[in-house]
C-alpha cells in the first residue's frame, strides 16, 4: 500500500480493546496507522509490512432500569465489503470476466466490462451487472471507489488484424481515461478469446 505521508498519521498505538482486523475478526493491539480518510491500518506506516484493515469496536448506550450502562458491541464486515461510519457496508467489486457467448463468435466481437480503483493503479474485469451498479452509482457497491468503463472486443476475423484493433482499443482508454498501465492489464493477450 502506498500513500503520501500528507496522507497518513503514523506510529499510533492501541493496547486492545479498540480495534479488530476485519478479515479475522481478531481483537487488535500494536502499532497502527490511520488514513485521511479515517480508515485505520495495522503497522506504524502504509510501507511496514502488508497492512491489514481495522475496524472499530463501538461503543453503544443502552438505558435499562433508568441507568446508563454502556456495553461493548463488535461491528461484523465480510472482507469484500467496505466499512464506513455513516452508510450501510457496500460491495467492493470482485474481480469476474465477461465471457463470450455463440452469438458474440457470430457477430464478431463482445463488450468486456472493467474497473480501476480511483486511489491505485489497479484494474480489474467485471461482469456487467457490476458495471452497471457502478455507472449508476448504486448505494450497494463502493462506486466512489472505482471507475468503470467498457470495450468492444474483436474475437473473429483475421488474427493479425483483430490483435491490432484490440490493442488500439486498449491504448485509446488507456489515454482517454487516463488509466495509466491499463495496457498492461491485458499483458499483451489482445487475441483472447479469438474464434480459431
Amino acid at each position: 500500500m502506498y500513500l503520501p505521508q500528507s496522507q497518513y498519521k503514523a506510529n499510533l498505538f492501541t493496547n486492545g480493546g479498540e480495534f479488530k482486523i476485519a478479515t479475522t475478526g481478531e481483537i487488535y493491539s500494536g502499532y497502527y496507522f490511520e488514513t485521511y480518510k479515517n480508515e485505520r491500518y495495522t503497522g506504524k506506516s502504509p510501507q511496514d509490512g502488508t497492512p491489514q484493515f481495522l475496524l472499530p469496536l463501538v461503543e453503544q448506550t443502552n438505558l435499562p432500569n433508568n441507568s446508563v450502562t454502556p456495553e461493548r458491541v463488535e461491528i461484523s464486515i465480510s472482507p469484500n465489503m467496505e466499512y464506513s461510519h455513516t452508510a450501510k457496508p457496500r460491495l467492493i467489486p470482485q474481480p469476474n470476466p465477461t465471457q463470450p457467448t455463440p452469438d458474440d463468435y457470430v457477430n464478431g466481437l463482445f463488450t468486456r466490462y472493467f474497473c480501476k480503483k480511483n486511489n491505485e493503479l489497479k484494474y480489474m474485469e467485471i461482469d456487467q451487472p457490476t458495471y452497471t451498479k457502478l455507472q449508476a452509482k448504486d448505494a450497494s457497491v463502493a462506486w466512489d471507489l472505482y471507475t468503470p468503463t467498457s470495450i468492444q472486443w474483436y474475437i473473429a476475423g483475421e488474427i493479425e488484424k483483430v490483435y491490432n484493433v484490440n490493442k488500439s482499443i486498449v491504448n485509446l482508454v488507456e489515454v482517454e481515461e487516463k488509466w495509466y498501465g491499463f495496457s498492461q492489464y491485458f499483458k499483451q493477450d489482445y487475441a483472447k478469446y479469438f474464434a480459431v
